[in-house]
């Protein structure tokens, strides 16, 4: 039986969750206010303006706010939404225009070295934005820096839409909607995660290629991903002294370099490569620097080649030890194939084509017409018959072979 004593402690749960729910609502309201104005000060400042005095140019057309004026649209639909006290309903209708802000992620860094060059280009472009840029109400941001403000509103939303599932009630109407729009804010989050993570890889892969003297290196490379750098100290084997190399970890290779003479007049800041190994053949191991000590020695080896390098500091050992060995356990994992299938098929394959071309070097037969019998077969010979009847008899006799029947061993 439900006696009041149990039905007092969900009541108070109830109550907090309505309270935190409230208080996130109150919140969310607020901060969207602000987002829609500053949306709409874009739109009019820096996209109907100029479009206003510079609509005959092809970059006017395109225009310099990427999706902004799309998204300020459907954002105050949502604004209507939060001010009615419809939640749920205005994030379920939201979700269906997240699209825009994909696109605007996937396209801001194309928009901003548009405005790069244009600003460059034309003085008439470069005194326009100056002017955008003073106005008290973007308070010193430029407009590099406001086209950020959709990207960061939508973490934003992930993270006020996990407080209001949270303290929903979970059988309840709101509770399905809200993480309807919570799956598809989070997976847009994921992208735009994701493709940060790209683009600062390749601003690592161009910074290091810039470091490197000459083009004849080419780092920049798709799929390739940045990793660590840092110096360590190469053990000849001849037992000379140690020699300082600056090392590139890769996802696919690791590079080694030595600094170009400071004197150079071009390259005095560079390095240049000595040499490149590929991960596939590479085995990492830790000579010494197991216990804590000043430093140790890393062997790698290669199938024609095995590094040791050497450091007197052990928290930087560690890091390269480590990194090389995660680094190395990926690359593997990643690069992993079927060989089974591959080998199966790559021997049907060579069968084929051995068979092919022994049929197509077989010697043929020259032929030859039967003879032609002018004799009827009451005036042929006896002797002639009988051994015309043996001959098919013994033809007869003989199993028939097929083309190609029997079995064949092919050394590969």
């Amino acid at each position: 039986m439900w006696s009041p004593s149990v039905e007092a402690p969900v009541q108070d749960q109830r109550r907090r969750w309505e309270r935190k729910r409230e208080r996130t609502a109150r919140e969310l309201l607020e901060t969207e206010q602000t987002y829609v104005e500053e949306l709409e000060l874009i739109t009019k400042f820096y996209d109907e303006v100029f479009r206003a005095r510079c609509g005959g140019l092809k970059l006017a057309q395109e225009g310099i706010c990427g999706t902004i004026p799309s998204i300020v649209k459907v954002n105050r639909s949502l604004l209507m939404s939060l001010e009615r006290d419809m939640l749920s309903s205005g994030f379920q209708t939201f979700s269906q225009y997240l699209h825009l802000y994909r696109k605007h992620n996937d396209c801001i860094e194309a928009t901003r070295h548009m405005i790069q060059v244009h600003m460059k280009k034309k003085k008439s472009f470069a005194r326009f934005m100056k002017l955008q840029e003073s106005r008290p109400e973007f308070r010193g941001r430029n407009l590099q820096q406001l086209l950020e403000l959709p990207l960061h509103r939508v973490l934003r939303y992930r993270h006020y839409l996990v407080d209001l599932v949270e303290n929903t009630f979970p059988g309840s109407s709101d509770s399905s909607q809200l993480n309807g729009a919570l799956r598809a804010v989070s997976d847009l989050c994921d992208h735009m995660e994701e493709m940060k993570e790209l683009q600062e890889n390749h601003e690592q892969l161009q910074r290091v290629q810039k470091l490197l003297k000459g083009r004849r290196v080419q780092v920049l490379e798709p799929g390739r991903r940045y990793i660590r750098e840092g110096w360590l100290s190469l053990v000849p084997p001849s037992g000379e002294d140690v020699k300082p190399r600056m090392l590139f970890l890769f996802s696919d290779i690791l590079l080694v370099s030595v600094p170009c003479h400071l004197l150079h007049p071009f390259n005095g800041d560079k390095f240049c490569c000595r040499a490149i190994y590929p991960l596939r053949e590479c085995q990492v191991e830790k000579v010494l620097g197991h216990t804590q000590s000043q430093g140790g020695l890393i062997s790698l080896s290669f199938r024609r080649e095995k590094l040791l390098f050497m450091s007197t500091n052990q928290q930087d050992l560690n890091g390269w030890y480590e990194g090389l060995v995660r680094t190395l356990r990926t690359f593997h994992k990643e690069n992993i194939k079927p060989i089974r299938t591959e080998a199966s098929q790559g021997h049907q394959r060579v069968m084929t084509e051995l068979q092919n071309s022994q049929a197509a070097r077989a010697p043929k037969r020259p032929h030859v017409d039967p003879p032609v019998n002018i004799l009827s077969p009451s005036q042929e010979d006896p002797l002639c018959k009988r051994q015309k009847t043996e001959r098919s008899e013994k033809e007869n006799s003989q199993p028939e072979v097929s083309e190609g029947s029997g079995w064949k061993c092919v050394i590969l």
